[in-house]
């Protein structure tokens, strides 16, 4: 692949224009990931101790709300997110989603969902914590983890 980089100070975003072969066998592959690209920061900022960090997204398991506070839970830690759900939730790339009113989960790290008697119940990877999805985002949930092959 080729790839060119053209400064331009008349624009303000970057544009990304791709040419490709007519009978380019993974075209539909590259614009689906394409599609699903962000230019957003790979980081967050939570409160350890009082003192703001840089958290990695892809360390994230999933962002709650409980009452005033917003945590953001990893494998073992917690962190206390010093914004709101609804402002971090909208800086997110597409890989995060609201699974409840107050929940929002990396699906990158879910590694199953289970319909019970209780509710929708999302488990991780190499994490004991769990989360349940509201019946309200239960469908879109189970569809984008059987769009990525994670169901």
């Amino acid at each position: 692949m080729k790839v060119n980089i053209e400064p331009d100070p008349d624009i303000t975003l970057p544009t990304i224009t791709l040419h490709i072969p007519t009978d380019y066998p993974e075209a539909a592959t590259l614009i689906a990931a394409l599609e699903n690209f962000s230019v957003t920061s790979a980081t967050l900022t939570v409160s350890q101790q009082g003192q703001l960090i840089q958290l990695p997204l892809a360390q994230i398991l999933f962002i709650e709300a409980t009452g005033h506070q917003v945590a953001a839970h990893t494998i073992d830690k917690v962190y206390r997110v010093p914004r709101s759900l609804s402002a971090v939730g909208v800086e997110l790339p597409t890989h995060f989603m609201r699974v409840a009113k107050s929940a929002i989960v990396n699906t990158q790290q879910v590694y199953s969902l289970t319909k019970t008697l209780t509710g929708n119940l999302i488990a991780f990877h190499n994490s004991p914590k769990q989360l349940y999805a509201s019946r309200r985002y239960y469908h879109d949930l189970k569809q984008c983890l059987e769009q990525k092959g994670l169901l």
